[in-house]
């Protein structure tokens, strides 16, 4: 798959008097306070370590992937950098379609630092637990999707275990994704991915910032739009029975029917016989012995048509020379109202009792049993017709949707407050007490 990305960017500087009107004499201190800005800037907590430093003299190995690196490379989302991680195993992101373990996860986000599991990979924003992915399967993971991108500085990667400092969730490793700090102006962003077979996806954002005193406020919103990728697009996403049998399924429509061995089909004793129905080749399944193998794939997507929401407000209080407060509120929100499924799903209760098929039967009374009889070959109406591998809807597909998909939905919406006192005794000694 071939994206091709256009991003146009605009940044407007909030300038003082006294910067424009600065004398010459004054040049000397002004570089020197530079440098301590600066000094200030780089010294930080590292990720995975309660003590002060940067990451290139950290004990332990910190990945650190700058808002300028990101934006060079086409980053748009938080999706598409972890895309990019060698470190990373398997993660939730795009359809979770086709996992038992993540279809109860769409429109949400992880990262899985050395395939150890999602939960064993913490995620942190600002050095802090980020949103916790609601209702997810196995739960306990940091929603990645939930994070505004457009407000950050950095994102620091952790590839090593460190439980002894975060607990057993941090066992795979640490990403923690750190926002601007001392902002000052307004920035608009946007782009837009060509994809083929898709109507694109898009983003834009707005992030403004100014210091007031002593106190710093930084605001922004986000909006990201995925389209729909039906799975027919690309040659991988649907394979013939013949080379990956695991996307095709025994119920179907054309289905298989239990009869009265006396009018016909094949007997498999107590009087009782299997009859397939007809036309199962011809509507592009695959007869296989009296069972008609039906695929789901060509009804499901690659990706998802998504709408995801974020906004951010950020307020850094200097309460004197040694004593900061920072406040944090995130919105998230997702909105997937269109998920492609299968057309219809085999009926697992009914007049039977809890098993597939549900035990329901067609009367001989019912119009279409005649109908049934003739296609089939059989010698008369059957006294009944028990349904045995069969789904409401199959190869014809579901007649609601333009794709013949069936369709459902998933919304999810969050808020995370953070908000964080720090005291400084000496250049190398803080403590910080925060509620999140």
């Amino acid at each position: 798959m071939r994206n091709f990305g256009l991003r146009l960017t605009w940044a407007f500087g909030a300038l003082t008097l006294s910067t424009l009107v600065a004398a010459p004499a004054m040049a000397q201190d002004a570089d020197a306070g530079d440098d301590a800005s600066a000094q200030e800037r780089n010294t930080i907590v590292v990720t995975g370590s309660f003590i002060r430093g940067t990451p290139e003299d950290a004990a332990q190995p910190v990945d650190t992937f700058s808002a300028a690196e990101l934006e060079v490379a086409g980053i748009s989302s938080p999706l598409e950098f972890i895309k990019d991680l060698p470190q990373v195993g398997s993660f939730l992101g795009d359809s979770n379609q086709f996992s038992n373990a993540a279809q109860a996860s769409q429109g949400l986000g992880s990262i899985n630092l050395r395939g150890l599991g999602p939960t064993r990979t913490l995620v942190l924003f600002n050095g802090r637990r980020s949103l916790v992915a609601p209702g997810a399967v196995g739960g306990g993971f940091g929603d990645t999707n939930s994070i505004p991108l457009f407000a950050l500085d950095r994102i620091e990667i952790l590839k090593d275990g460190a439980a002894a400092t975060y607990g057993s969730d941090a066992i795979a490793g640490v990403a923690n994704f750190i926002t601007k700090k001392g902002f000052n102006g307004v920035e608009v962003q946007g782009d837009y991915e060509f994809i083929d077979g898709s109507d694109g996806n898009w983003t834009s954002s707005i992030l403004v910032g100014q210091t007031f005193g002593d106190v710093n406020l930084m605001a922004g919103f986000g909006w990201q739009h995925r389209s729909e990728l039906p799975t027919t697009e690309r040659d991988y996403g649907f394979q013939p029975y013949s080379v990956n049998p695991s996307g095709w399924s025994a119920l179907a429509t054309p289905g298989l029917f239990v009869i009265p061995a006396n009018v016909g089909g094949i007997a498999i004793g107590g009087g009782l016989a299997l009859r397939p129905d007809v036309g199962c080749t011809g509507l592009g399944g695959v007869q296989d012995g009296v069972l008609c193998r039906f695929s789901f794939i060509p009804f499901d997507n690659l990706i998802e048509e998504t709408n995801r929401y974020q906004g951010y407000l950020q307020a850094d209080v200097d309460l004197t020379d040694t004593f900061r407060f920072r406040g944090e509120l995130s919105y998230a929100k997702t909105d997937m109202d269109a998920i492609g499924t299968s057309p219809g799903y085999p009926p697992l209760q009914g007049p039977g009792g809890a098993r597939v098929g549900g035990g329901f039967t067609v009367s001989p009374q019912n119009p279409g049993a005649l109908v049934f009889a003739q296609q089939t070959g059989l010698t008369g109406t059957p006294a009944f017709i028990s349904v045995s591998a069969w789904r409401p809807f199959g190869w014809l597909g579901n007649p609601r949707d333009e794709r013949g998909s069936g369709r459902q939905t998933a919304n999810n919406e969050a808020f995370r407050f953070s908000g964080t006192f720090e005291k400084d005794f000496s250049d190398s000694v803080g403590a910080q007490l925060s509620l999140t």
